[in-house]
């Protein structure tokens, strides 16, 4: 039965879950716990119906794609042994390329500012990657991928168009909330493309949008025409001068907050480094500032506690209270030493793969 439901408490914060039938957990089971974000009890239980009749609707909506023979392929183990067709590939640079995914229910799903978790093959690592695009009509998600280690790389040399994934889970974490009337959205190094369905979201949604997006050289730049048809203004910033501002996309951004005085908020996605940059760059204009933290990711379920960052005075989880967050709260300091901490693991990993490979 999918009617029991009940309230838990994790790190003195409310959560709610709700059983599923045998027959869905595999699909289902992941997703059907939801963090109420309060430790009053009278609170949680006033948004507990909400969120209840929310995760009933998807049993519903899982259920009936079964009985018709379309059981939900947006879970941890794919309906068949293939797992999901890679339609597409695009290389950006020689360490950075997209897949176009083919996962109908999932494109439908999907939301701006949502991650997925990635297994290539059955014996593969989880790999958390922001969704950069996604076609509810094609059915069809975009990842772009940067070959930085062991999983990566393999992942470069292995997918190709005609290729599948073994697994994919998600859409996870919160979209982004909408409601702007001017903003600025900020992508840099591989947040350039998670950064892509914020900005349309927001100009689709009546929004001004300025966008600041920063590559390395004029050889690197890619969707350009992309972000020129949903940006107001698109100011491009390169490492080494090739093409417009010479610097880093905080240039662009304290441009972009000079000549606009009326800007209501900031969106950032990119290395860690790089949105502390970006924090500490809006925070003399009083510019709510909201960036997109990529810290290890695990299970998904906030479960393991692998995702946790503090936020002001606060542990929250990435996959489930984020991924977004405020950036003028978000400890960036904690943040990168914490992932600096399996950089000896994540070498020798390489290292032990390259040497199974040869």
């Amino acid at each position: 039965m999918y009617d029991t439901k009940y309230l838990f408490q994790r790190n003195e914060i409310w959560w709610v879950k709700v059983a599923v039938p045998r027959s869905l957990r595999d699909e289902l089971g992941y997703d059907l716990r939801r963090s109420l974000h309060t430790r009053n009890l009278a609170e949680a239980r006033e948004k507990r119906d909400r969120v209840v009749e929310e995760l009933r609707q998807m049993i519903k909506e899982s259920a009936a794609a079964e009985s018709s023979g379309r059981a939900c392929r947006e879970s941890m183990v794919p309906d068949d042994e293939n797992g999901f067709e890679i339609l597409a590939r695009e290389d950006f640079s020689d360490v950075t390329f997209l897949l176009e995914v083919d996962a109908p229910l999932m494109s439908k799903a999907a939301k701006p500012g949502q991650f997925v978790i990635v297994i290539l093959h059955e014996r593969g690592e989880r790999i958390p990657l922001t969704i950069a695009d996604f076609d509810a009509d094609k059915g069809t998600i975009s990842l772009v991928i940067q070959a930085v280690g062991k999983s990566t790389i393999e992942m470069q040399q292995r997918c190709r168009a005609g290729t599948h994934l073994h697994a994919l889970v998600g859409p996870m974490g919160y979209p982004s909330e909408l409601g702007a009337k001017k903003i600025v959205c900020v992508g840099g190094g591989l947040g350039v493309a998670p950064i892509f369905p914020q900005l349309r979201a927001f100009k689709e949604s009546g929004a001004y949008v300025v966008g600041v997006v920063g590559f390395r050289s004029k050889e690197l730049i890619f969707w350009e025409d992309k972000f020129e048809k949903y940006c107001d203004e698109l100011i491009v910033c390169t490492d080494d001068g090739s093409v417009g501002l010479e610097g880093r996309v905080t240039l662009g951004l304290e441009m972009a907050l000079k000549e606009h005085a009326d800007v209501d908020r900031v969106i950032a996605i990119g290395p860690p480094i790089m949105m502390k940059a970006c924090a500490d760059t809006t925070l003399p204009y009083g510019v709510e500032t909201i960036v997109s933290m990529n810290p290890i990711v695990v299970d998904g379920t906030g479960m393991c506690g692998g995702c946790r960052v503090s936020v002001g005075d606060e542990i929250k989880f990435a996959c489930v209270d984020g991924p977004e967050f405020d950036a003028h709260k978000v400890n960036f300091d904690e943040l990168m030493s914490r992932l600096g901490r399996y950089k000896d693991d994540e070498s020798r990993a390489l290292d032990d793969w390259k040497e199974m490979v040869s």
